[in-house]
């Protein structure tokens, strides 16, 4: 087994394993404090206006009906035209847009590479399908690159000379920047000097996933997939993790309108969660670690004189 070999495996692994502990881990954990901020995208036919279910006369004994294209759409427009980044920080965009794309197309090219090589696709094969196929991935790659490296240069300029954005940036920040654009730069220059980039990438990952030697690769290609096993090891430890995340703010935090009805699931967790003890150390609430929240929300506020007596 190759040295790269054994780095991308350490990284596919450390990334599959840790998401997937993470999801686990967020999706089991107590109900969410709910923003209960409207407009809600599965309310059917109020999201438009910002209106709910709790509009309806008798509400509690109507069925909740949820608007799942509704959800769908907002969705879309969050992942696929970065709508909130466009709304709240225009500047912004024009970096975070190439930036995203390029991971899109970088994913799906990788996807693509990866099934090609399932169904019998040989890069090395002069068919006018093969040949198809590996124009196809070669302009996806092309693509991804360059967008990669402009979003890339965007975001650094704009954090390092945006005040705003510097004061609420740390290393990591930059440091996530300048690897993800190390990727697009690696595989930008992989493209530019090698007239069989893609069936090198393409060998690469027939040798990976069938334990077999991979290509020779030239440097840039060896510098790439060290990058990526790196990227993929990293990823789970960092904030880029709201890939997957934001699934939970948006379903169980913004969205999350589920009433709280008599014997329904939520009543049962809120209940298990009405015994936890309060470690908060505002005064203001009488925490003490041992008090629980049923108990501090059925005792009267502390005074000034009982926190002084």
């Amino acid at each position: 087994m190759e040295v790269l070999h054994l780095a991308f495996y350490i990284g596919l692994i450390t990334f599959i394993t840790l998401v997937i502990y993470k999801g686990i881990k967020i999706a089991s954990s107590p109900v969410h404090l709910r923003w209960e901020l409207y407009p809600v995208a599965h309310e059917k036919g109020k999201a438009r206006y910002g209106g709910s279910y709790l509009e309806e006369f008798e509400w509690w004994t109507k069925p909740l009906k949820k608007d799942l294209f509704g959800e769908l759409w907002t969705m879309s427009q969050e992942i696929i035209l970065l709508k909130g980044v466009w709304e709240h920080n225009r500047s912004l965009w024009f970096g975070s847009a190439p930036f995203h794309y390029a991971l899109y197309l970088y994913i799906l090219f990788t996807m693509l590479t990866i099934i090609g090589l399932i169904f019998g696709y040989n890069p090395f094969d002069s068919k006018i399908e093969s040949n198809y196929f590996t124009s196809l991935l070669n302009i996806i790659l092309w693509v991804a690159s360059i967008l990669g490296i402009i979003g890339s240069i965007i975001l650094l300029v704009k954090r390092i000379f945006d005040v705003n954005l510097r004061l609420y940036s740390n290393p990591s920040h930059y440091f996530n920047i300048i690897i993800i654009g190390a990727l697009y730069a690696t595989s930008f220059i992989w493209l530019l000097g090698s007239n069989n980039a893609i069936s090198e990438i393409s060998g690469f990952y027939n040798g990976v996933f069938t334990f077999s030697t991979i290509p020779n690769l030239p440097i840039c290609g060896y510098i790439h997939f060290y990058l990526l096993s790196f990227f993929m090891f990293y990823l789970p430890f960092t904030h880029m993790t709201h890939f997957f995340m934001k699934y939970f703010t948006y379903h169980k935090v913004r969205w999350d309108d589920e009433p709280n009805f008599p014997d329904s699931k939520i009543r049962k967790k809120l209940m298990e969660q009405l015994n936890f003890p309060v470690r908060w150390s505002a005064p203001h609430i009488g925490a003490d670690g041992r008090k629980t929240w049923l108990v501090i929300a059925t005792s009267p506020l502390p005074t000034k004189e009982n926190k002084n007596g």
